[in-house]
């Protein structure tokens, strides 16, 4: 028996298209002054699902750090602003600004180009059903992590 082709796994051709994604949806991006980071901060902060840095982080998933970074850099490009929180001395509140509230519809249709483009010659019942697909393997791989912690 011979090995399968480590390319032609679903982890593999996930991040191929992850990353050619995130390539052209930062070029598209980056006219308006906005970084492929930046929009799930912008899209939480919106839909007020968090509203501080460590919500963000743990919404997000990543590391405290690393969202420092990203707030640090929407911050300086006026995108978001910070202001003392009331209830925590040691906290801050993140409130995205009149720029971050102008520019996200154009951000979202900027990568709406790429979603149709990754999904040209797919059915709309294709369409439906790979979302879905890329959904339970998401919440697969959450249900792992959650089990190992």
């Amino acid at each position: 028996m011979t090995d399968p082709d480590p390319r032609q796994t679903p982890s593999f051709l996930i991040k191929q298209a992850a990353r050619e994604l995130m390539r052209q949806g930062e070029e598209r991006l980056r006219p308006l002054g906005l970084g492929a980071a930046y929009l799930p901060v912008l899209v939480a902060l919106k839909n007020g699902e968090a509203s501080t840095q460590a919500d963000l982080a743990r919404l997000l998933r990543v590391e405290q750090p690393s969202m420092a970074q990203v707030l640090g850099r929407m911050e300086r490009d006026g995108f978001i602003q910070r202001k003392a929180d009331p209830a925590h001395r040691r906290s801050q509140i993140i409130e995205l600004t009149p720029l971050a509230f102008e520019r996200l519809p154009l951000a979202y249709a900027a990568l709406n180009e790429g979603n149709i483009l990754a999904m040209t010659d797919f059915s709309a019942d294709e369409a439906a059903q790979f979302v879905a697909f890329l959904n339970r393997v998401n919440a697969n791989l959450r249900s792992e992590v959650e089990t190992v912690r």
